[in-house]
């Protein structure tokens, strides 16, 4: 099976300390009223008020949670406002904030049927966004896909529990967890790539913890060799644990995403999570909590009370500890593993 590698910048001698930054997003939906907010022309639109946190990341991770079509100018079902798109300057809005890797496996990924999977993956491809988690073909099957960075390879993962429109399954062109799959997609990345980073999307919307069935894959994928696993689907933060040397986010809530109706579908977290690798060590050396206002706008505008309130909410869910720090909150991690 061939692999998808991103880019190689910045290569230096395997005996030398060398690191890479990844800033991990949560949910994203360009579509509703975003997506019109783009047609219009207003491509910076979505992420305009974020650049201060998306700078901050070498490389930068967020869950897409629409497809990106062309449906002659609609962004939201007439039929339905829970079937959504984003339009295909979209790819340019994601590329332009700088965002690396998107997951494209979750439950809207069939919305707009076979078209809106395979355009997609063509939109994405046209603007330079890697992703994982969807195919436009099944025969193509789900290429592992590996970044490379400053000599450190990540490799990305992404599942999703369900799929909104039950065909969109039988398909084959969307990553739906499955244990044995991802048991031999790991195994196989794990061969080429320094960490794991699986993504899953999954669970019960609105929920302060993850479901049994959701503890139970999420923890599958960590048994299977990942290093973090990015959660995703419930769009409000939860909790964070370490388990088996793996770093979970069981969920990172919503990002470019509107949803006033509730007080934690407004406010959430990024994590910045630092990789290094030396001689005989591989490790994650740093993991800070980022809080921000989610919204069709995304900003880092929390007043300090709200932040507060949504850290204690994180430790509250979490079976780490967090640090707040003068440079800001950290999680308390000894991820640290020898290399093979």
């Amino acid at each position: 099976m061939l692999f998808t590698h991103a880019f190689h910048l910045c290569a230096q001698s395997p005996d030398s300390l060398v690191s890479v930054s990844l800033l991990a997003l949560g949910d994203v939906n360009l579509g509703r009223k975003v997506g019109q907010e783009i047609l219009k022309g207003r491509i910076d639109y979505p992420f305009e008020k974020f650049s201060d946190v998306l700078k901050r990341g070498e490389i930068i991770f967020a869950n897409l949670e629409c497809p990106v079509t062309d449906q002659n100018g609609e962004t939201e079902s007439p039929k339905s406002n829970v079937v959504f798109c984003a339009p295909p300057p979209a790819a340019a809005s994601l590329r332009r904030a700088g965002i690396t890797v998107v997951s494209t496996a979750n439950n809207h990924a069939f919305d707009y049927g076979l078209k809106g999977v395979r355009e997609t993956v063509k939109f994405l491809n046209q603007d330079s966004v890697f992703f994982s988690g969807t195919v436009d073909k099944a025969e193509n099957g789900f290429a592992p896909l590996i970044i490379e960075l400053h000599n450190v390879k990540l490799g990305i993962v992404a599942y999703t529990q369900t799929v909104n429109i039950a065909r969109g399954i039988k398909t084959g062109l969307i990553s739906v967890f499955d244990s044995a799959k991802a048991f031999r997609e790991i195994k196989l990345l794990k061969t080429n790539a320094d960490f794991i980073i699986a993504s899953y999307h999954g669970g019960d919307e609105y929920r302060d913890l993850p479901g049994k069935s959701t503890e139970r894959e999420i923890k599958l994928l960590a048994d299977f060799g990942a290093d973090v696993i990015l959660g995703h689907h419930s769009h409000v933060p939860q909790g964070i644990e370490i388990y088996n040397g793996c770093l979970i986010f069981y969920s990172l809530g919503n990002t470019v995403f509107n949803q006033p109706q509730k007080y934690w579908t407004q406010r959430s977290f990024a994590v910045l999570i630092r990789f290094e690798m030396g001689k005989d060590l591989k490790k994650i050396s740093s993991i800070e909590l980022i809080p921000f206002r989610a919204g069709f706008q995304p900003s880092a505008d929390l007043a300090q009370d709200e932040i507060e309130k949504l850290m204690e909410r994180i430790q509250k869910l979490s079976t780490i500890t967090i640090n707040k720090t003068e440079r800001g909150y950290f999680v308390e991690s000894s991820n640290e593993r020898k290399s093979p």
